[in-house]
């Protein structure tokens, strides 16, 4: 029986080339969903039994309503693939730069090819809410005079043009992707974890937990502050550690858990950099 994994997005998506990269795509029955917090209630409710969403960002950064939604629903990150992200623009075929007067994407593929068309005045961007959506659209009602940034494949998956290949402004871009379920990973073989926590808000507090994860060996790869909801100007600290002994970790939990306020691990996993 296939595994079936809620993603973000369609087939031809960087959620669905980051799904296919982490799992034997013949073996995964992917849930598309048009927003994370219907991924979410599918992992949630039991229609899907993991699913696979952004995190962050190397350029763009932390994506913390997803953080919160995690957080919120009390799920595990059981996993994390790094995917590199490249944007190509395409179209319907017979058609070149110059035909094109719109181009549709998510709003961060648009943010991180802004260098491209800041030199193509004639063509107006519009948010989308998929990379991929948009070129199923233009595909399927034939829409001339319009193109779409997606990832390299995708072309070939709606039968589009390659206008332009490696539009982005930083070929230095990676997305994390963490695969999340809702119980906790069982596998032994784990060296980073992902952790938050609160602080009082007195001189040194976040020091003193800082100094426990250096006593026990972790080694501090993300440190992230995110709002505390309904709790105005207050906010908890999401922190990434990766170990060699699992051992060391559970030991620093336990004394982090003394200074600080409802600590709670998020998951614990493979690090997806070797």
């Amino acid at each position: 029986m296939k595994t079936k994994i809620a993603l973000q997005g369609i087939k031809g998506s960087n959620h669905y080339k980051a799904l296919t990269e982490l799992f034997n795509e013949k073996g995964v029955d992917a849930l598309e969903c048009t927003t994370f917090q219907r991924l979410i209630s599918a992992v949630v409710t039991g229609e899907s039994e993991k699913a696979v969403m952004a995190i962050e960002n190397s350029i763009a950064g932390s994506i913390l309503p997803n953080y919160r939604l995690i957080l919120d629903h009390q799920l595990q990150i059981t996993a994390e693939y790094y995917l590199n992200i490249s944007h190509n623009l395409v179209a319907l075929p017979g058609q070149d730069l110059e035909d094109l007067v719109e181009v549709k994407s998510h709003q961060m593929a648009l943010h991180q090819c802004s260098d491209f068309f800041s030199n193509q005045l004639h063509i107006n961007l519009i948010e989308d809410v998929d990379t991929a959506l948009p070129a199923q659209i233009i595909a399927q009602q034939q829409i001339f005079g319009v193109g779409a940034l997606v990832p390299k494949g995708t072309a070939e998956l709606f039968n589009l043009k390659v206008i332009a290949e490696d539009v982005q402004n930083n070929s230095l871009n990676e997305t994390r992707f963490v695969v999340i379920e809702k119980q906790a990973n069982t596998n032994p073989d784990v060296d980073k974890t992902t952790i938050q926590f609160e602080i009082a808000h007195e001189s040194g507090s976040l020091a003193k937990v800082l100094n426990k994860m250096a006593e026990h060996e972790l080694n501090l790869s993300k440190i992230q502050s995110i709002p505390i909801p309904n709790d105005i100007w207050r906010y908890a600290f999401i922190v990434d550690v990766s170990f060699s002994n699992p051992v060391h970790f559970q030991k620093a939990f336990s004394e982090i858990s003394k200074i600080s306020i409802n600590p709670t691990c998020v998951g614990q996993y493979k690090s997806g950099k070797s």
